[in-house]
């Protein structure tokens, strides 16, 4: 049995929906409140948790053997801090993996993580990969860039953005670099450290293969929607004050603090890295922005194909 915490979330049902595909046995973890009406549709198995409720964690352990760890926040609400979740929550879901003697958990980080106090969001990811290391658990930390795809935080909010403001805001004079990942292609690493153990107890940058400015991705979203708004220029403590603003008052900001840290941290790694590391060609930003904002919907059909191909359905108990 597979147990997949933060199911409820963006990277949560891409991944669900992959591993019933392959037949794999899944459990699904999401936080007290959700909705678990459709990922117990797909999931068949499902657990709810408070962040400090050790008793609910070591409940979901049962019968599990590997777990998937994505449970994250970009951006802070009350006592939702970026610490409270990816540090403390992360080291409470290590005690009770060890507990229960789980054999293998996967920790879905960010690229560039690191103790850097200027960017809270890579921050914290930093220290929960601190808690996964030392809890003596055997683990495979992924590092995955910013993350494209349907439900995103990244191309969905800002091309709702782009459609209803009159203006293209670019945070900061310095170009904002980042270097997306299609969510498939992370689905697809995912299988694969699970199934056939790849990258266990390495921690492994994840990229896709266009390193590219904020300004260059909002050209590539206006092109695809046939917008051409002006652009304004923020300097970077304006936009991160915007930012904070703007998620105070509304439900799906189009940015938030985690992502903005994310471009802001500017971390880039070699446009191969995927495919040396699990056989993976990335998508490329260019044609997954063209399938979501085009076509209306995401490329999902050919990367299940290509999961189907490249990995054996093989049930793990």
């Amino acid at each position: 049995m597979i147990l997949v915490t933060g199911a409820g979330g963006f990277v949560g049902a891409h991944l669900l929906k992959r591993l019933t595909a392959l037949g794999l046995p899944v459990r699904a973890l999401v936080r007290r409140g959700t909705d678990g009406g459709r990922l117990r549709r797909i999931a068949g198995s499902l657990c709810r948790s408070a962040r400090a409720d050790t008793a609910s964690l070591k409940s979901a352990m049962q019968g599990v053997e590997q777990v998937i760890h994505l449970a994250g926040i970009f951006r802070e609400s009350g006592k939702e801090s970026f610490d409270a979740v990816h540090q403390e929550g992360t080291r409470r879901l290590m005690e009770a993996a060890r507990e229960a003697k789980i054999r293998h958990v996967v920790y879905v980080s960010a690229l560039g993580a690191a103790p850097d106090r200027i960017y809270p969001f890579v921050r914290s990811k930093w220290l929960g990969e601190g808690e996964v290391r030392k809890s003596g658990v055997p683990f495979t930390i992924l590092r995955p860039s910013l993350l494209f795809g349907a439900g995103d935080h990244f191309l969905t909010p800002l091309s709702r953005l782009l459609r209803s403001s009159p203006y293209a805001v670019i945070p900061g004079y310095e170009p904002l670099r980042c270097q997306p990942l299609w969510v498939g292609d992370l689905v697809s690493c995912l299988v694969k450290t699970i199934e056939s153990g790849v990258g266990k107890g390495e921690t492994i940058a994840l990229a896709g293969p266009a390193q590219i400015s904020y300004e260059g991705v909002v050209d590539l979203v206006q092109e695809e929607l046939g917008a051409r708004r002006p652009k304004i220029l923020l300097p970077l403590p304006l936009a991160a004050t915007l930012t904070l603003l703007l998620e105070r008052v509304m439900t799906a900001p189009p940015l938030t603090t985690g992502v903005l840290d994310i471009w802001r941290l500017g971390a880039i790694t070699a446009r191969d890295t995927v495919q040396k590391a699990y056989g993976v060609t990335p998508m490329p930003l260019a044609e997954g922005a063209r399938y979501l904002l085009s076509s209306g919907g995401p490329p999902s059909r050919r990367g299940a194909r290509r999961e189907r191909a490249a990995t054996p359905n093989r049930s793990i108990s």
